[in-house]
């Protein structure tokens, strides 16, 4: 899988270590369609590496939290949902990679992004769209949860990219369970 022309390095090298979190920086750099050596030009070690992908999601999951500002929070919903699901790999690449857990600026850039989510998706409680009584940590688990799910359905093709967004908002909504 050589870099596609609109994707980054970091794109390519977190896609490759979500499916296979043991893989060496010689199957990361053949992945990327370069050399090993040149891999190591930009990152010297694979901490650096894996780093580096940390930040590059945490800044993808910014920007895909442009849309929370909508007044209407089902809008704002639909639109952080849209923009999250593209970004699967990366976002489960942070989210699974218990090393991150101790690199305190990754934890700071974190927790600063999932306040600002959960600001979005307190309001969209606030407004009666979920449950009165669900903590805001149950609230993040299963958006989070959701998009994971979503990235990972368009990803096998079982979910058209388009259909994702809207299919994550609404099990967000209304759940799984059957409607009486």
């Amino acid at each position: 899988m050589a870099v596609r022309l609109g994707t980054s390095l970091l794109d390519v090298v977190a896609e490759v270590l979500v499916a296979d979190p043991s893989a060496s920086l010689a199957e990361v750099a053949e992945a990327a369609g370069i050399g090993r050596t040149t891999l190591h030009k930009h990152y010297a070690t694979r901490d650096d590496l894996i780093r580096a992908v940390g930040f590059r999601a945490l800044d993808l999951w910014e920007q895909a939290l442009e849309g929370v500002d909508d007044p209407d929070p089902l809008v704002a919903l639909r639109a952080v949902a849209a923009a999250m699901v593209p970004i699967g790999n990366q976002l489960a690449f942070l989210w699974r990679t218990p090393a991150f857990d101790h690199d305190e600026a990754i934890m700071q850039r974190w927790q600063a992004v999932e306040d600002r989510q959960l600001t979005m998706l307190t309001r969209a409680r606030d407004h009666g769209l979920l449950a009165a009584d669900a903590p805001g940590w149950w609230l993040i688990g299963t958006f989070q949860a959701l998009i994971y799910v979503g990235a990972e359905a368009v990803g096998h093709g079982d979910l058209a990219p388009r259909d994702a967004p809207d299919r994550v908002v609404h099990m967000f909504l209304h759940g799984i369970g059957a409607q009486p």
